[in-house]
């Protein structure tokens, strides 16, 4: 909790020395690339799942073109998996994970982007974020009869293999529309959250990371 009390310490920084900050919210289509963990169970899909995601950015003008874009988001996470023999036989493994994320974009705009008229950008950059909390519902089939289960994702327990911080970069484009905005991202997570070796040299070991598909619409105050 430390972490995100000094990011949030961070950003009211950066809150206060801006003069326009953006109000973004929408949806987040989230899946996760994981490596297989029923080896028994040859047809395996990934899939993904709809979140929410809601935050502030705060853009920092360079030029009237180049500006350095952080934020701070609740966003949601997670993904599908689906592990099936046949029609009797099968494992469905849904995760759900609310993050805070700060993102810190360079962005790169062409029109009028900070005045009334229609802008266009791209925008760039790593982002780091914490959980805060994770569910994952399974749904398991065995010869026809299908049994359903539940669990918190609990970060304080040691016999809990999954990482709380997750960290990758993200790449969007955008249109303004005098104080509206319209935006889409591409979150990477680069960070295998099953792995405890910070360098991510244990190729062999199993494997899961965070990917996203976002879309938000902004309002600029």
């Amino acid at each position: 909790m430390k972490k995100l009390f000094f990011a949030g310490l961070f950003f009211v920084s950066i809150v206060n020395f801006s003069s326009a900050q953006i109000i973004r919210a929408g949806v987040n289509l989230a899946s996760m690339s994981a490596s297989a963990t029923e080896e028994n169970y040859q047809d395996y899909k990934k899939q993904s799942i709809l979140g929410y995601q809601v935050g502030v950015a705060v853009p920092i003008n360079i030029t009237n073109s180049i500006a350095i874009q952080p934020e701070i988001m609740w966003i949601q996470k997670g993904g599908k998996s689906d592990y099936t023999l046949n029609n009797s036989n099968k494992v469905i493994v849904n995760r759900t994970y609310n993050y805070v994320e700060v993102p810190v974009s360079l962005k790169l705009s062409l029109g009028n982007t900070t005045g009334d008229g229609v802008g266009f950008y791209i925008l760039g950059g790593p982002y780091v974020g914490l959980a805060l909390n994770g569910k994952i519902k399974r749904e398991t089939t065995i010869a026809g009869v299908t049994s359903t289960s539940e669990a918190k994702v609990d970060y304080s327990n040691d016999t809990n293999q999954e990482k709380r911080v997750d960290w990758g970069a993200n790449l969007g484009v955008g249109l303004s529309l005098g104080r509206i905005y319209v935006d889409a991202r591409y979150n990477l997570g680069i960070n295998n959250l099953l792995d405890g070796d910070a360098s991510n040299t244990n190729d062999n070991d199993p494997y899961q990371r965070n990917r996203g598909l976002g879309l938000t619409l902004g309002l600029k105050f």
